[in-house]
């Protein structure tokens, strides 16, 4: 019969050594559900101790969900007006409007993004001032002014074919800003040389 000690000492999580993935370990027999190695890969896992409540906004995942949106947004400001100009005007026009709606929902998007983020990484980090944080700020402000200068060029203009090429553009200057956020929020996730960032 274990005694009381033994039975705290039993593991409870593993971790994948390849890809960082965490199961409970009564799963340890089998392969790894996200990257498909064998059993093999499987090593003891602790997580941290947490207060509840923290765990539980954490457990949300509302900042890397929220982020989808806007990322979504920027890819559809770029793609939309080069489709309206490629395609008969009697579909181009409407590929014009949607784009136009696009745009002027995209700087509510990217501001929602960025409060999830700043809230994300009070609570993970307790702090916004670290290196890495207070970049992806800055550059989720500049993220911001872009997505309002295409919201305003879009109102006040309209999207038609004379100006969906400056659509575009500033939407490809976004999409490169949300891409290099996402990848310094993998940083974050995962460290510099973590397995979600090593490609």
């Amino acid at each position: 019969m274990e005694t009381k000690k033994q039975e705290e000492k039993k593991i409870q999580y593993i971790i994948c050594r390849v890809c960082g993935y965490i199961e409970t370990a009564d799963n340890a027999d089998k392969p790894c559900p996200a990257c498909g190695f064998p059993k093999t890969v499987w090593a003891e896992y602790t997580p941290r101790k947490l207060n509840p409540t923290r765990k539980r906004l954490l457990d949300l995942h509302l900042h890397p969900i929220a982020v989808h949106f806007p990322i979504a947004g920027s890819a559809l400001t770029v793609g939309l007006p080069i489709l309206g100009l490629l395609v008969p005007y009697s579909l181009g026009y409407r590929l014009f409007d949607f784009a136009m709606m696009v745009c002027l929902v995209m700087p509510l998007l990217v501001l929602i993004g960025g409060i999830s983020g700043y809230i994300g990484g009070k609570l993970r980090y307790k702090t916004t001032t670290a290196p890495v944080l207070k970049f992806k700020i800055y550059l989720s402000v500049v993220y911001f002014a872009l997505t309002l200068i295409q919201a305003y060029v879009a109102y006040s203009y309209n999207v038609t074919a004379g100006n969906a090429l400056v659509i575009a553009v500033i939407g490809a200057l976004a999409s490169l800003c949300a891409a290099i956020l996402g990848k310094k929020g993998s940083h974050l996730f995962a460290g510099l040389f973590g397995p979600y960032v090593q490609g």
